[in-house]
């Protein structure tokens, strides 16, 4: 399988070449975003990892342009201090997963491992969620993409759940800039409630991400699941 880094840092792009390698992965590597642009015109990549601030096209242009071509790249947006505002635009753009700089091991397996699942499932699934009540708990089930479209949904559930509420998170999900905004909303009318918040079921680098745009903390406790 074909992996391309695009990074303007060279250490980084020698440890994803090293780890890579190392996995079996064919990998090429680019300094700039037009440099990483033609190769992945040129080679097809199943998978992609681009840093999102650099010189000339950032990360952000280089998603829009693989997602140009429609060829089901998986796209994994690295992210560094300063690029939160960035990292949540390119959810528009269906970025796959996101990773931290700097890098760790944990943190590219469960990128990798996120994207072999994208790819064994296909387009990004419809937006599902279910409940399931006891007496003091209710778990929220939540599949496929979610969007500003399904904040109506979100609303409802939120004024029919227990003192307890447990996010969960499908295999499959994903998310863009409304739908985190919606997620932000059900979180505080949950709380409004007097109710606690959870979430499970996130790889590793998603609940990293959802972290930095402000959903973790008193309102909200997250349980990441193992990722091997």
């Amino acid at each position: 399988m074909k992996v391309l880094v695009i990074d303007d840092e060279k250490p980084t792009l020698s440890m994803f070449r090293l780890f890579l390698s190392a996995y079996g992965y064919t990998v090429f590597v680019a300094e700039d975003g037009e440099t990483g642009v033609r190769i992945f015109e040129r080679e097809r990549p199943e998978i992609v990892f681009t840093d999102l601030k650099m010189p000339g096209m950032d990360g952000l242009e280089v998603l829009k342009k693989i997602r140009e071509e429609k060829t089901g790249t998986e796209v994994i947006i690295i992210t560094g201090h300063g690029t939160i505002d960035k990292a949540i635009e390119a959810l528009d753009f269906d970025a796959s997963d996101f990773i931290n700089k700097p890098v760790e091991k944990a943190a590219l397996d469960a990128a990798l491992k996120r994207a072999r699942v994208r790819m064994e499932s296909g387009p990004a699934q419809t937006f599902s969620m279910w409940t399931e009540e006891s007496e003091t708990r209710t778990d929220i089930h939540i599949k496929g993409k979610l969007s500003g479209l399904s904040e109506s949904v979100l609303k409802n559930t939120a004024e029919k759940s227990a003192v307890k509420a447990v996010l969960c998170f499908d295999d499959s999900f994903a998310v863009d800039r409304e739908g985190i905004r919606s997620l932000i909303s059900l979180i505080a009318r949950l709380n409004e409630k007097g109710g606690t918040v959870s979430m499970k079921g996130l790889s590793y680098n998603y609940a990293r991400f959802f972290q930095m745009a402000g959903l973790q903390g008193a309102a909200c406790e997250m349980e990441t699941q193992p990722d091997e």
